[in-house]
């Protein structure tokens, strides 16, 4: 049953930080370090002024292959307009924030534009899978709401190629396939570690990529799915039929089934004092 609805009780209250005149460089150490998806850019005060995410690492790090300083600001990159929410607004506000502005968290400010927390689709995902009885009724397939059009690259890609094409359509990482068969996946992260190692050489996708990565079938069950990709903390998941890729599903895509689901079928699962905002 969803204890509460208030964000303060499922946020992370220590997000990472940077300020504004911190280099990239110290920006992905961070990212590396701490294996996130970006850090809140805030001031002395910790007023929050931007965020910068390994997606806008990426784009100095290809451009800067042939010679961009270590020193470049990261008030020069940042997203000076990250999506927000106050405290006092309830996880629903939330979700919906998520969903409709299509981004993968939620910077947690109060009136003052102090950072207090970041709030992740995960986080979401997780509070409302506890909101699931263990005999629940079945949700729906992946096959059902998998995204089909799905980009994939060749395991002897070019790396730079890859990053330059993944930079382009704001993809933070990419199935790999050899001859139509997942084989393995590459990474944002991974990218960036490569391209911030100074090296001149140019490498193909195999050398860098995960050999093993995570899939689920067309048939998988969807909450099934989300409990797994909640448990090992996975934004997103290749669809395979018989070990060829087939389709993907992300935990924004199963944040709005399960949202969708408990809101029209299960209510009753909620606490009474909250299924008004059901």
């Amino acid at each position: 049953m969803l204890r509460s609805v208030d964000l303060c009780d499922y946020m992370q209250n220590n997000p990472i930080k940077i300020g504004e005149e911190d280099s990239i460089s110290e920006a992905v150490s961070l990212i590396l370090e701490h294996r996130v998806s970006g850090l809140c850019v805030v001031d002395a005060s910790d007023k929050l002024l931007g965020v910068l995410s390994e997606m806008d690492c990426l784009k100095v790090g290809l451009s800067g292959t042939h010679g961009t300083s270590d020193n470049t600001e990261i008030r020069s990159y940042m997203q000076p307009y990250p999506v927000k929410i106050f405290p006092e607004n309830d996880l629903f506000v939330a979700v919906n924030s998520i969903i409709e502005n299509r981004v993968s968290g939620l910077c947690v400010v109060n009136r003052q534009e102090k950072l207090i927390g970041v709030l992740s689709e995960m986080d979401c995902l997780r509070v409302i899978l506890s909101a699931i009885y263990n005999d629940h009724r079945e949700v729906g397939k992946v096959k059902e709401h998998m995204t089909e059009a799905i980009e994939s690259c060749d395991v002897n890609a070019n790396l730079l190629y890859v990053a330059e094409d993944m930079l382009k359509k704001g993809r933070r990482r990419r199935p790999v396939i050899n001859k139509g068969r997942l084989i393995g996946q590459i990474t944002c992260r991974q990218i960036l570690k490569r391209l911030y190692q100074k090296e001149d050489n140019v490498e193909i996708v195999k050398t860098h990529m995960n050999n093993i990565v995570e899939s689920c079938e067309l048939r998988s069950d969807i909450v099934g799915v989300s409990n797994d990709m909640v448990r090992k903390g996975r934004r997103r998941r290749p669809v395979v039929e018989q070990g060829r890729l087939v389709g993907q599903i992300t935990c924004r895509q199963l944040l709005k089934v399960i949202s969708d689901f408990n809101r029209n079928q299960v209510a009753a699962n909620f606490d009474p004092m909250y299924r008004d905002l059901l």
